[in-house]
């Protein structure tokens, strides 16, 4: 048991289509998997205590699991606390269920795309989601080392949702935690009443009916059109979501009808991408309806940016995005929570793909990632 070794991987994302409007359900959201990933690597231990280890953060701890409950007691540096909670509401679910386990070491990594290092060596996170990928690869470890179907369910899932509430203290849509669970998704949120009424001292008992309740998020797996390829680049800041999410909420509240009426006309044009994008899987010529749905629901999300003074697409990166359409981009857009963290586009043949690339290329505030995108999820 103690030489037994476990590895889970979780990728990144990228969010093309629901940034701030897939908040609201039942709205709809299309997020693709790419070839970024955070990996969890457990080793089991005969005895109750645990360690954990963030080697690129530089930081360890230990502690003791109770091996009634699943409890762990550990006394971490508050960069840990994401992983000591995946680690606690993995090992608690183990333990709702009836199955022995013991203590274990925790060893915690992300690939260098999840960050970028700007140069006064300030290193600023590129928006792939890595703290759900950490959550889902965490989680999906811990139930794997014991022994547990983390599909059965859709343990994995929910309890990475819950967790990644509990670490992040906010609930947002969960878009990133379903892509690190199931790949490139289009997806339409839970109720956040079922993660925000989930209670903070909760107990074993809880998480088992969490995990058994119907959750009514809905979940496709859908993967990106071949013909499509993405480019991918970091502008070195970092768009603080929780910030930008708290400010739409404020929004939200001072001019109700305004958010409404703008959120129902961007989640229109996703639609119509969305349809547009299933057309196109099946071989019809629906790329101009896609482009066009795609333009229009970015431009109503600019407008929501600038009426509830978050710069969701700053001017200067409009004029990027409109010549980053005249150097090889079909479409191209700041994603999730805009900002400027990013900038992402998808391109058509060979040529507008390298076109691009090196447009981006020559401009010094931008750092190109080579990112694909990918179908499956956590593995």
């Amino acid at each position: 048991m103690e030489d037994k070794e476990i590895n889970v991987k979780a990728p990144g994302k990228i969010l093309w289509l629901g940034g701030y409007s897939a908040v609201e359900k039942p709205n709809i959201a299309y997020s693709t998997a790419v070839n970024t990933y955070a990996s969890a690597e457990i080793k089991l231990r005969k005895d109750n205590k645990v360690e954990f280890h963030a080697p690129q953060l530089r930081l360890t701890a230990q502690g003791i699991v109770d091996t009634g409950l699943g409890t762990i007691n550990a006394d971490i540096h508050r960069e840990l606390f994401l992983l000591k909670t995946a680690s606690e509401i993995g090992l608690r679910y183990v333990a709702a269920l009836g199955v022995k386990f013991s203590g274990f070491s925790i060893t915690t990594r992300t690939d260098k795309e999840f960050a970028y290092s700007s140069s006064e060596e300030k290193v600023v996170k590129s928006g792939l989601g890595s703290s759900a990928a950490i959550t889902v690869a965490v989680i999906g470890a811990v139930l794997k080392a014991f022994g547990v179907d983390a599909r059965k369910d859709d343990a994995l899932h929910k309890l990475s949702q819950a967790s990644h509430g509990i670490a992040e203290g906010k609930v947002g849509s969960g878009f990133d935690i379903s892509t690190a669970v199931y790949g490139s998704i289009f997806y339409s949120r839970y109720s956040p009443d079922i993660v925000k009424s989930f209670p903070k001292e909760y107990t074993n008992d809880d998480l088992l009916k969490l995990v058994k309740r119907e959750w009514d998020y809905q979940i496709e797996q859908f993967a990106l059109p071949e013909r499509f390829k993405i480019v991918f680049a970091n502008f070195g800041e970092s768009m603080i979501t929780t910030k930008a999410l708290s400010s739409m909420s404020e929004f939200k509240i001072k001019d109700p009808r305004t958010y409404n009426d703008l959120i129902r006309e961007i989640n229109g044009q996703n639609l119509l991408a969305v349809d547009a994008l299933r057309k196109i899987k099946k071989g019809t010529d629906a790329m101009d309806a896609f482009k066009e749905a795609f333009e229009r629901g970015r431009m109503l999300t600019k407008k929501l940016g600038m009426l509830s003074g978050i710069g969701i697409e700053p001017d200067d990166c409009t004029k990027l995005i409109e010549d980053s359409r005249h150097s090889g981009a079909f479409v191209a857009k700041l994603p999730g929570a805009g900002g400027k963290d990013s900038i992402a586009a998808l391109t058509v043949g060979d040529e507008d793909y390298n076109s691009l690339r090196a447009f981006w290329k020559s401009k010094k505030e931008l750092s190109v990632l080579g990112l694909n995108a990918v179908e499956q999820g956590a593995i």
